[in-house]
């Protein structure tokens, strides 16, 4: 079984460097170019397309989908993480007290939760969700796209290759990028991360 996880292209809160979590920001055109750049260039050719709610990653997937002639499955499972009261901010618009948090939630997001956000164990725990519904319906020999979220590709990464919980936030995962796990004999395999070698076209 292969899984081909992609976070969805650039939106204008991604450009500004505003926390977006579960905010439905939608694409801006960079993000649609970078959609149409890797459905042209991913060479694997996926069984099944899953994608969350979220309309950045829905539109996302959209040429793949087109190009490979199959339907997404929606899973809420695979929205972003809440960050709750943080979300729409830029780092330098929050007050001492709150980046204070915020740099708190950056060494230690598994013990520490963004006001009104998600708990990393509620986020772990639906990413492990997310993957039981996607491998019951992937066969052994399929493979499988998510298009998702950074947060998401984190914590299903370090998940799946039995690393430490809070290692996730040290994993870099950038719009557009292509992440493969692969699993083989009993165990998964980190066979790509990260890869944005499909924008570095001019047109993307």
């Amino acid at each position: 079984m292969k899984l081909i996880w992609i976070r969805h292209g650039e939106t204008d809160w991604n450009r500004d460097f505003r926390l977006q979590g579960s905010s439905d920001v939608e694409l801006n055109a960079k993000g649609r170019r970078q959609a149409d750049c890797l459905a042209a260039c991913l060479p694997d050719k996926p069984d099944k397309i899953f994608t969350s709610s979220l309309k950045r990653a829905q539109t996302f997937s959209a040429p793949l989908a087109s190009r490979f002639g199959l339907v997404p499955t929606v899973l809420t499972e695979l929205r972003e993480m809440s960050f709750g009261h943080w979300e729409g901010l830029r780092y330098a618009d929050m007050d001492c007290e709150m980046q204070a948090l915020f740099e708190k939630w950056c060494a230690d997001p598994v013990n520490t939760c963004p006001p009104g956000g998600e708990a990393g164990a509620s986020l772990a725990h639906r990413v492990q969700n997310a993957l039981k519904i996607i491998m019951a319906d992937t066969a052994a020999s399929e493979t499988a796209i998510l298009v998702t979220h950074g947060g998401v590709i984190r914590v299903a990464v370090a998940m799946l290759m039995g690393m430490a919980p809070a290692t996730a936030a040290r994993i870099q995962i950038d719009t557009g990028s292509v992440t493969v796990l692969e699993y083989m004999s009993e165990h998964w395999r980190l066979v790509r991360l990260n890869d944005t070698c499909h924008l570095g076209r001019e047109d993307c």
